[in-house]
């Protein structure tokens, strides 16, 4: 390294631990200049970091700013104390994003186990109540789904039904998850009650073998 590029990196570095001071005193443009220094190596790492099925709800620009922002918050109840370089500081950012990008992964396998527990339910549950009792996907209303939970309930419907294959299987499980009994299934499917009953055990199997995959 030059002796021109030591002073560059010194000025640098004397730079980012002024601009640290001055954000601890709730100093709002220089959250704003840390943020323009060091949000291209967050996004970088995130993008390393974070899977292609994440990404499509959560990018790697969410996790370099809520990074950033968990950062600035610490440092406002007087977290990192002993933080006073440009080196320090990007190895603590790059480590509160490699973190928010894990917890967002274990979040997704989470919402993945719970949207494939509720297409279960929403299948099966009620089995001996009516329609207007309440049953099948009935009883997710009243709950505020998160975005994210509501795309991966709908991704784990089209994959469950298009596994399925079958036009009279498909049938009989959007008629299950629309909370109709196996008599009312069979009379708009003119066969007899066993048979949905039989259709309905390959669609539990089909449950459980998406559950098996989730988890």
């Amino acid at each position: 390294m030059s002796e021109e590029q030591f002073s560059n990196l010194d000025e640098e570095q004397n730079s980012v631990t002024i601009l640290l001071a001055e954000l601890r005193n709730a100093d709002q443009v220089a959250a704003a200049e840390l943020w323009n220094r060091f949000f291209d190596r967050l996004r970088l790492t995130a993008i390393r970091k974070l899977s292609p099925e994440t990404r499509r709800v959560y990018d790697e620009e969410d996790a370099a700013i809520s990074a950033f922002n968990s950062f600035c918050k610490g440092i406002e109840v007087g977290r990192y104390p002993d933080l006073r370089n440009r080196d320090e500081l990007l190895a603590l950012l790059l480590v509160i994003t490699g973190r928010k990008v894990m917890r967002r992964h274990r979040f997704d396998r989470q919402q993945k186990r719970d949207t494939g527990r509720n297409v279960t339910e929403a299948m099966f549950h009620g089995v001996n109540h009516s329609l207007s009792a309440g049953g099948g996907i009935e009883q997710l209303e009243g709950i505020e789904p998160t975005p994210e939970f509501a795309a991966s309930f709908t991704e784990t419907c089209d994959r469950f039904f298009e596994n399925l294959g079958d036009d009279q299987l498909q049938k009989i499980a959007s008629m299950r998850m629309e909370g109709y009994q196996d008599k009312e299934i069979a009379q708009e499917l003119n066969c007899a009650r066993s048979t949905v009953q039989r259709r309905l055990e390959i669609i539990r199997r089909e449950c459980k073998s998406l559950l098996d995959v989730q988890n």
